[in-house]
């Protein structure tokens, strides 16, 4: 049995200046070939389909293409059609095969396409034919549309934030066995919530959205049931379709796929306001808050600039209040400025005065700082807590207590303790850190006491209604009033596949 594999991730932020292009793919990841299953972290979606054949001799996976890039602006033009012809090239060279597992983000978006995924979900059947079972792992923070429905015969999306990506990819592997031994006749059950929220409840783990995925785990395991998934579309794609998802596979069993949908679309709803409960300061009250804590390390979370997310990792707004407040402890703070770091390296170890920041980030100001540049790194490419980073040109610049990383470019790295470690800090050492995400603190857990949400403006900020929103679907929760929304009647006006 051969099942063709491949992945394509990119999360886009609409609202994000920078573009994304083919560049931003090499810098993390971008194989094709055998290489796909050499070179691998054990961290990915293909790491966990690999896993669960690992011992099966009767399976043979023929990998394709492997392209991810770090979230970031919408995506060219030119380079959707440079993956797409990689795609189709990659698999017509295959011999033939049984199966496919194509594993995609589900959120991203292009200059011309809302919907990049579903189109080369479309290019990918055409190519396959309609007999070739076809699984998608997705993020559960994709956007689910008509045409990512039409075109898979199940979707698996994650189960936690933060992600377990092998445990995806293991699961739709699962998935894709079952349908291949017994050949079931699968029955579709999805609907669109119109509703957005921000990340500030996105934890699995605890509030409104573990309730969520809970129950959904509970039906997951009922009779008859092949797959739940839901996605709570991540807040900054301004596209037509956008809005929460839930899609349900059962067994020949539409009236129960349908019936199932509603159920968990209902309850999602139910917890609308929920999903809206909020525990940020603003800028000032995180630091102040910061300073004053018992104990180190104090996680800051700048919500409006989370590189994860699609910001630039370019905004001030924290690091200005730190150098205003004068803080008496030392801080850790990344920011993604080439000009400063081309500049530090020219200048050299010693002291300087550098205006860093807010290159890109439209709701900040550039800061005019005077310290010292402690440390230069040239260039790093390397395997870290978040799989294959290339940090690339590097300086530590150190005003007052606060210690600066600039960093030529944004990437996983910027969230993980390897950005500060490499340049000779302890984490130990510090009061607080800033991390540019909203959801994914998980790497600096082992010293991390406290958590704080800083209200931040920026292209990820929470404070969803201040965007100017073009395209999504109207009306829609909270930007709209919607007085009465019902599951099931729109189980039944979802469009029949």
């Amino acid at each position: 049995m051969r099942i063709a594999i491949a992945e394509f991730s990119q999360e886009t932020d609409t609202f994000t200046p920078l573009p994304s292009d083919v560049s931003s793919f090499e810098k993390s990841t971008l194989l094709a070939g055998h290489d796909i299953l050499e070179k691998r972290n054990g961290n990915g979606v293909l790491d966990g389909v690999r896993l669960y054949f690992r011992d099966r001799k009767d399976v043979e996976l023929l990998p394709v293409l492997s392209a991810k890039a770090v979230a970031g602006g919408k995506l060219k033009q030119e380079a959707v059609a440079f993956f797409v012809r990689k795609l189709t090239e990659g698999l017509r060279k295959l011999p033939p095969f049984d199966a496919m597992l194509l594993s995609l983000h589900g959120a991203t978006v292009s200059e011309e396409e809302d919907d990049v995924c579903g189109y080369i979900l479309e290019t990918v059947r055409e190519a396959i034919g309609a007999d070739i079972p076809l699984v998608v792992p997705l993020d559960h923070h994709a956007n689910i549309t008509s045409r990512i429905v039409e075109h898979s015969d199940l979707t698996v999306g994650h189960e936690t934030q933060p992600h377990d990506p092998p445990a995806t990819g293991s699961k739709a592997a699962a998935a894709l066995d079952d349908l291949l031994k017994r050949r079931p006749r699968i029955a579709k059950g999805w609907v669109k919530i119109p509703m957005i929220a921000p990340q500030d409840q996105f934890l699995t783990s605890t509030g409104p959205m573990k309730s969520w995925f809970d129950r959904a785990r509970g039906i997951e395991h009922g009779r008859g049931v092949l797959s739940v998934s839901l996605y709570p579309m991540q807040p900054w794609i301004d596209v037509r379709e956008g809005g929460w998802t839930v899609t349900v596979y059962t067994e020949d069993d539409p009236a129960l796929a349908r019936s199932l949908a509603a159920e968990l679309a209902e309850l999602a709803w139910q917890l609308r306001e929920e999903f809206w409960i909020s525990e940020r300061l603003s800028p000032a009250e995180a630091i102040r808050k910061a300073v004053e804590a018992e104990k180190p390390l104090v996680v800051l979370s700048d919500t409006g600039d989370a590189v994860y997310g699609g910001a630039p990792g370019d905004s001030t707004t924290l690091l200005g209040e730190m150098v205003r407040q004068r803080i008496p402890c030392p801080a850790l703070v990344p920011l993604v400025d080439a000009e400063a770091v081309e500049r530090a390296h020219a200048h050299g170890i010693g002291g300087a005065t550098l205006t860093i920041g807010a290159r890109h980030d439209p709701f900040s100001r550039p800061l005019e700082l005077s310290g010292r540049i402690g440390a230069i790194c040239q260039g790093l490419r390397l395997t870290s807590e978040r799989g294959l980073t290339d940090i690339g040109k590097s300086v530590l610049f150190e005003v007052g207590n606060i210690k600066i990383v600039l960093l030529q470019a944004g990437g996983f790295a910027i969230n993980q303790p390897i950005l500060y470690t490499h340049l000779g800090l302890r984490i130990e050492e510090a009061k607080m850190v800033v991390l540019k995400t909203g959801s994914n603190f998980q790497y600096f857990d082992p010293w991390r006491s406290e958590l704080v949400r800083a209200d931040t403006p920026g292209c990820t900020q929470s404070r969803l209604a201040e965007f100017e929103w073009k395209r999504l679907p109207r009306p829609i929760f909270p930007l709209d009033d919607i007085p009465r929304w019902n599951a099931h009647e729109a189980v039944r006006s979802s469009p029949p596949l």
